[in-house]
C-alpha cells in the first residue's frame, strides 16, 4: 500500500511516499543512545601536552641510558679523553713530584716522556681507564699516569693481607704450620680451587698464602682475612703508606700499590726472610697472560694479578740490573680489549726502562 503525505517544497505542494519508513521504537532510541555514549568514550587525540610529556620520556630515558653506559666505561670511551669531574686539591693529597738533577736528568725526562706518550697512545682507542705507575728501585725515581685515580682493586688487595700473615708469625702469633679444616661457612663464600674441596678438607694457614700468591684464590683470602680480622690488615695497609686504600670498598691506586711494592722490596715491613718468601709465592703464578707477557722470557718477575668484570690489574717488581716496580690498573675495560694490551703496555715501560 502506498502512503503519501502532503508538504510544501518552494511554495509549491509535494507529496513524500513515506509507506517504507519504520516508525521509530524503543530500541531504536537505545542504539542511537548506545551509539552518542560510544563515541563520547572514545579516547581523544594526544594534545600539545602529552607530546611533550612522551618527548620529555624519551630523551630522558636516552641520557640516563647514555649515562650509564658511560658510567660502565668509567667515563671514557675510545677515542676520547676521559671525562671528569673537577675536584678541589690540598697540597697535602697533591700528585708526587719528581725532580731529576744533574746530567742523567735530560735523559731520564726523556724516557718518563717516551713511556707516557707511548703509554697514552696505545690506550687511548679503547674503552675505560688504564692507570700506571712505574718506582725506579734503584733510585727511588717515580712516574705515572692517573696513577693518584681510584680503581677497583680486584686481587691486588690481597697483597696487605699476605703481608699480615707473616707479621703476625713475626710477632709470635701465628704459626703457618698451623692446620686448617675447611668449613661450611668457607663453601659459602669466595671462588678457585679450594672452593671445590670437600668440607673437611684439611691444609696449612702456608697453604691459604701460596693459594692467595699462586692462584690468587678467593676463598682461601676470605679465610684469612677472617683469621686476622681487618684491623691487622688496615694497619698493614697505613704502615706501608697506601693511603687511598679501602679495605672495605676494595679500593686503591696504582701509587699506593706501588709504595707497597717499594716498602716490601726495601724491607720496611717485613723480614729478609718474609720478604724473600712472599715474593717467590708471586713467581710464576697461573697469571702469566698479561704483565709478565710483556717482559722477555727470563726476566723473573714478581707479581699480583686481579680481575672483576670490566677491571684488569697487574702489578709486579721486574728483576733487571735495574729493577723496577711497575702497576697498570683499569676500569671500564672491554676484558678482551685489555687482554690484548696489557703485554703491549708492559712492553712499552720494559723496553725504555731496561735500556
Amino acid at each position: 500500500m502506498l502512503f503519501l503525505k502532503k508538504r510544501k517544497i518552494d511554495g509549491e505542494e509535494d507529496y513524500e511516499d513515506v509507506s517504507a519508513k519504520k516508525p521509530i521504537n524503543d530500541s531504536d532510541f537505545k542504539k542511537l543512545k548506545y551509539e552518542k555514549k560510544r563515541k563520547k568514550d572514545l579516547p581523544k587525540p594526544w594534545g600539545r601536552r602529552e607530546r611533550i610529556l612522551v618527548l620529555f620520556l624519551i630523551v630522558m630515558t636516552t641520557g640516563i641510558s647514555g649515562i650509564l653506559s658511560l658510567s660502565a666505561r668509567a667515563w671514557k670511551l675510545p677515542g676520547f679523553p676521559e671525562l671528569k669531574v673537577p675536584s678541589l686539591k690540598f697540597p697535602y693529597f697533591a700528585e708526587k713530584t719528581i725532580v731529576l738533577e744533574g746530567e742523567e736528568s735530560l735523559v731520564d725526562r726523556r724516557k718518563v716522556r717516551d713511556v707516557i706518550l707511548k703509554f697514552k697512545e696505545a690506550s687511548k682507542n679503547l674503552s675505560g681507564v688504564y692507570g700506571l705507575y712505574v718506582v725506579r728501585l734503584g733510585d727511588g725515581s717515580a712516574y705515572g699516569v692517573s696513577e693518584n685515580e681510584t680503581f677497583q682493586a680486584a686481587s691486588l688487595i690481597k697483597l696487605p693481607v699476605m703481608v699480615a700473615m707473616y707479621k703476625e708469625v713475626e710477632g709470635g702469633n701465628l704459626n703457618l704450620d698451623t692446620k686448617y679444616t675447611l668449613k661450611l661457612s668457607d663453601k659459602k663464600v669466595g671462588s678457585g680451587s679450594l672452593y671445590a674441596k670437600s668440607v673437611g678438607y684439611t691444609l696449612t694457614y702456608r697453604d691459604l698464602i701460596r693459594l692467595m700468591g699462586k692462584q690468587s684464590d678467593n676463598t682461601a683470602f676470605a679465610i684469612v682475612r677472617n683469621v686476622l680480622g681487618d684491623e691487622k690488615i688496615n694497619n698493614i695497609i697505613s704502615e706501608t703508606g697506601m693511603a687511598n686504600t679501602s679495605l672495605e670498598d676494595n679500593e686503591t691506586t696504582p701509587y699506593d700499590i706501588g709504595v707497597f711494592l717499594e716498602n716490601l722490596w726495601r724491607g720496611n715491613v717485613v723480614s729478609e726472610e718474609s720478604k724473600d718468601e712472599i715474593i717467590s709465592l708471586l713467581t710464576d703464578t697461573i697469571y702469566e697472560d698479561h704483565l709478565a707477557a710483556g717482559i722477555p722470557e727470563g726476566i723473573p718477575i714478581a707479581h699480583k694479578f686481579g680481575r672483576e668484570v670490566h677491571v684488569i690489574n697487574d702489578a709486579g717488581i721486574i728483576f733487571t740490573d735495574k729493577p723496577f716496580i711497575i702497576v697498570i690498573m683499569s676500569k671500564g675495560v672491554v676484558e678482551e680489549e685489555a687482554n690484548q694490551v696489557f703485554p703491549e703496555l708492559a712492553r712499552i715501560v720494559y723496553e725504555i726502562e731496561a735500556l
